[in-house]
């Protein structure tokens, strides 16, 4: 045999023992997924990341625990988990910062949250400390705001709709109001505790101002079809910070791609659990191409024309 072949035979030799031995390792691997409330977002992460999770490590046992009643109910089961699984998946805001206060044992990843330095969860996104890493859906703001004035050239004032104690509203009314400062927009919000508040904040909002947005809460996110209705009746548009917003009826948004952010997760989880890399090494991952959505229906009700340039780059939700 030639010393090429040899060379050759030898690297095929150790890629056949790698990936058996990444097989065998993730047949041995548990995962949990948690989050705690209802709400459409975590489920669109879980759709990129469940199939993405099944293609690296198909032999992995996962379990899913989704929308629990409530953090104390969660806590119980991350304490049990912690003794269980070798790493944890806990999505939403909410779950991030409860991962930021445990001080988790093992691995543990965030999702569908807004940025985790923010929320007080990690310090450093390129190099997490501590035992936590996953996908944030964070976009700045001032890629928002430059969103606005593309569809919007000549928006002079916004209304922002929050939730109340939703750990993604400080940061929403923070970016939001900081980069309209800049732009010289007016600004105006409303924090609402329930369906019925939302409405009327609403409402309030599109009597003052030009654009209505809809924040990246599950209030907001989760009542999408209630702000349309409000946006047709007072002929006010309706701006959203969730990709999933635009699918119910928003007319645009800029956004992280859920399903991106689930395969982007699910890549990360493989990374710490199944090939062993310090959770330092696995940084906090972005949506590096978050795209303009629009809403065709609703284009066409607000007589929107944008130019092809424009078109070409957007994710387009047509018509029904």
């Amino acid at each position: 045999m030639t010393p090429m072949f040899v060379s050759l035979l030898a690297a095929l030799l150790v890629a056949a023992v790698t990936l058996i031995h990444a097989d065998s390792l993730a047949a041995e691997k548990k995962i949990a997924v948690m989050w705690v409330g209802e709400s459409e977002m975590p489920t669109n992460v879980i759709k990129g990341f469940l199939p993405r999770l099944k293609e690296l490590a198909p032999d992995m046992r996962v379990t899913v625990k989704m929308a629990l009643p409530d953090f104390q109910i969660a806590g119980q089961l991350f304490h049990d988990f912690e003794t269980q699984m070798d790493g944890i998946v806990f999505l939403r805001s909410g779950g991030a910062e409860f991962l930021g206060k445990a001080k988790p044992k093992i691995p543990c990843f965030v999702g569908d949250t807004n940025n985790p330095r923010e929320l007080g969860v990690v310090l450093n996104l390129e190099k997490p400390e501590g035992n936590i890493t996953g996908v944030t859906n964070y976009v700045p703001y001032s890629k928002r705001l430059a969103a606005i004035q593309t569809i919007f050239p000549n928006v002079k004032s916004v209304g922002l709709l929050l939730e109340k104690d939703h750990p993604g509203t400080p940061i929403d009314q923070e970016g939001t109001s900081t980069e309209c400062e800049k732009l010289r927009i007016e600004y105006q919000e409303f924090v609402a505790a329930n369906r019925d508040d939302l409405a009327k904040g609403a409402k309030e909002l599109a009597s003052k101002v030009q654009l209505l947005i809809a924040s990246s809460t599950a209030l907001c996110e989760d009542n999408t079809p209630l702000l349309v209705e409000i946006s047709h009746a007072t002929k006010v548009p309706l701006f959203a910070y969730s990709d999933a917003a635009v699918k119910n009826g928003a007319l645009a948004g800029l956004a992280a791609r859920s399903d991106v952010l689930g395969r982007m997760l699910a890549d990360s989880v493989v990374d710490v659990v199944v090939k062993g890399k310090p959770v330092a090494q696995v940084p906090v991952k972005t949506d590096p191409d978050p795209r303009i959505a629009l809403n065709e229906k609703e284009m066409e009700f607000f007589g929107i024309r944008l130019p092809p340039s424009v078109l070409r780059e957007a994710q387009i939700v047509k018509k029904r």
